[in-house]
């Protein structure tokens, strides 16, 4: 098992998504709530896959905290 790293086309399929919701919403916190909600979706299809395929995916936690650089 090891990490899996998006490929090129893929990380301009999701900054393509973003986009798309940022430029739908006239309000910052409409815009912030959709980008939360993609990425709640995006999660859910990924403990759905790790729960039916356990033998390909594996959640685990990391107990650093998030940094957030200005």
């Amino acid at each position: 098992m090891g990490t899996y790293y998006l490929d090129v086309e893929a990380k301009a399929e999701l900054h393509s998504e973003a986009v798309r919701l940022i430029a739908q919403y006239e309000s910052p916190m409409e815009t912030v709530k959709a980008l939360m909600a993609y990425n709640c979706e995006l999660e859910n299809q990924i403990l759905a896959l790790a729960h039916r395929h356990s033998e390909l995916v594996i959640i685990s936690f990391d107990p650093t905290p998030p940094v957030v650089e200005r």
